[in-house]
């Protein structure tokens, strides 16, 4: 299934992470404002591009979205050439910076709107140590976010949490890549396919992927789920859909007193870990009001 999806990196946080995909054999295409932060990404030259004329946008969301409207025509042309047609995508940014966080809202509209794409978003929060500016561009870009009507699921990292950002990307990374290894789990006691896996990615609001070990409990599943590398929940109780992945004793009533009932679940059973994927909640309004 990884095949059928492309991952589109903007800025330096967004190439950061997507190096780390391409690692993990994801389809990744990169694009940046600063020809010096593309040069940094040892990847083939035929999945990066410079937009013409940029010279960086120094945390100027205005300026990234100026010069990506010029070279919309370039920028469509060298995802076609380096991901083809997919059936899904993503694009990967920091809300914080100036090129990902200016350009790929916008991005993500065309490409749903316009040229009726499926496309979630994987985006990054700044740090309370973070500049006013990169508070600033997260906050306005994370309202843009909420007024797209055609995006799929939205991944809201936190680098706010208690790890480095390199710790942070490998984590992240390391999670999402075992959302396909559902194939692996398939026994008669029930399977996830990958109509549910598409079901998960494509739901509307944020999405959490949380991992424990069979050895522990709902308990540390659950305070992984709001403590670990993503964005805390609105604790409004709303999930549309849950995969869960699990060798755990799952308990059900704890977990929708802690986190929220669900409209439908998808399950499987997983002698090597045990992994919860929570689709459709709302998105971290709270957080971002924080930093306002």
């Amino acid at each position: 299934m990884k095949s059928k999806i492309g991952i589109i990196c903007i800025g330096q946080a967004g190439g950061n992470i997507g190096v780390l995909m391409k690692n993990e054999n994801f389809d990744v295409a990169f694009i940046n404002s600063s020809k010096g932060d593309l040069d940094t990404l040892n990847v083939d030259a035929s999945k990066k591009h410079h937009i013409t004329d940029g010279l960086g946008c120094a945390k100027d969301r205005a300026t990234a979205k100026q010069i990506a409207q010029k070279d919309f025509s370039n920028i469509n042309e060298f995802l076609n050439k380096s991901l083809g047609e997919k059936e899904f995508y993503y694009i990967v940014f920091s809300t914080g910076g100036g090129t990902g966080s200016g350009i790929s809202p916008v991005l993500a509209d065309i490409l749903t709107t316009h040229l009726g794409k499926k496309v979630g978003l994987i985006t990054i929060l700044p740090s309370d140590k973070d500049t006013l500016q990169a508070h600033i561009n997260a906050y306005e870009c994370v309202q843009e976010i909420s007024n797209l009507k055609n995006i799929c699921s939205t991944f809201v990292i936190d680098n706010n949490r208690k790890y480095s950002m390199l710790q942070i990307n490998e984590k992240f990374v390391k999670l999402f890549n075992k959302i396909f290894d559902y194939k692996k789990y398939e026994t008669n006691k029930g399977n996830i396919d990958e109509a549910e896996i598409l079901k998960l990615l494509e739901t509307k609001g944020m999405l959490n992927i949380s991992s424990c070990k069979n050895e522990e409990t709902t308990n540390k599943l659950i305070e992984n789920i709001k403590n670990d590398i993503f964005a805390p929940l609105e604790n409004d109780g709303k999930i549309k859909y849950l995969g869960l992945s699990k060798g755990i004793k799952f308990d059900e009533d704890l977990f929708s007193k802690e986190i929220g009932k669900y409209l439908d679940k998808f399950e499987n059973t997983n002698k090597e870990y045990t992994l919860a994927i929570l689709s459709g909640l709302t998105l971290p309004f709270k957080r971002v009001r924080e930093m306002k």
